[in-house]
């Protein structure tokens, strides 16, 4: 009797202990997923709290930035949603999850043929001008959180180009992103466009 509580217990014990691995594991793609429906449904409440705190202290993101860079850049082709999701890599040492993410259209399920930065970027499987956007998950004290400052710049890029991208997102109240070389308390300011001169 004394046996069978002992293997009783030792695989409760087994059971847990691979279900929070499992639970942990997935943990950055949970967050991916929740901020990427978050956008599809332009649920700008949702995106924020799943910023970086650094990005909302310092960055100036917040929910009027959001919604007014969202309406400049994928608020061109709504009905929108994520065709395509892909892994792009993860940074052991940072723990750093990077996927990239190809919007289209709603209805049609096909990718926004449109990019001004580049044609394609055949690393990521993508062979014609579509719109994408990468997408960092990053553990924080706060637990996993997004790049939301690094996403809203690479969709700004594709619609706009430089300089016009650094316009938009200066006038919406942003005034710097993160990357994972940044350190704590601080970021990196957004480059100012070269204006041409008249």
């Amino acid at each position: 009797m004394r046996q069978k509580r002992n293997r009783l217990a030792v695989a409760v014990i087994v059971v847990v202990g691979v279900g929070y691995w499992i639970y942990f594991a997935t943990a950055p793609w949970r967050t991916m997923r929740k901020f990427v429906r978050a956008v599809e449904s332009e649920d700008v409440e949702t995106i924020v709290a799943l910023a970086h705190p650094d990005e909302i202290k310092h960055c100036g993101l917040t929910v009027e930035s959001v919604k007014a860079i969202l309406n400049a850049t994928l608020g061109k082709w709504r009905p929108f949603k994520a065709v395509k999701v892909g892994k792009a890599g993860v940074d052991r040492d940072l723990g750093w999850h990077h996927w990239y993410v190809i919007w289209g259209d709603a209805q049609t399920g096909n990718p926004i043929a449109f990019n001004k930065v580049m044609g394609a970027f055949p690393p990521l499987g993508i062979q014609s001008p579509q719109l994408f956007s990468d997408l960092f998950v990053c553990p924080t004290d706060k637990g996993w959180r997004v790049n939301v400052t690094v996403f809203l710049i690479d969709l700004a890029l594709c619609v706009y180009g430089r300089p016009g991208a650094y316009l938009v997102l200066r006038s919406a109240g942003m005034k710097g992103y993160l990357t994972y070389m940044t350190e704590p308390g601080h970021f990196e300011p957004l480059p100012f466009p070269a204006l041409r001169a008249r």
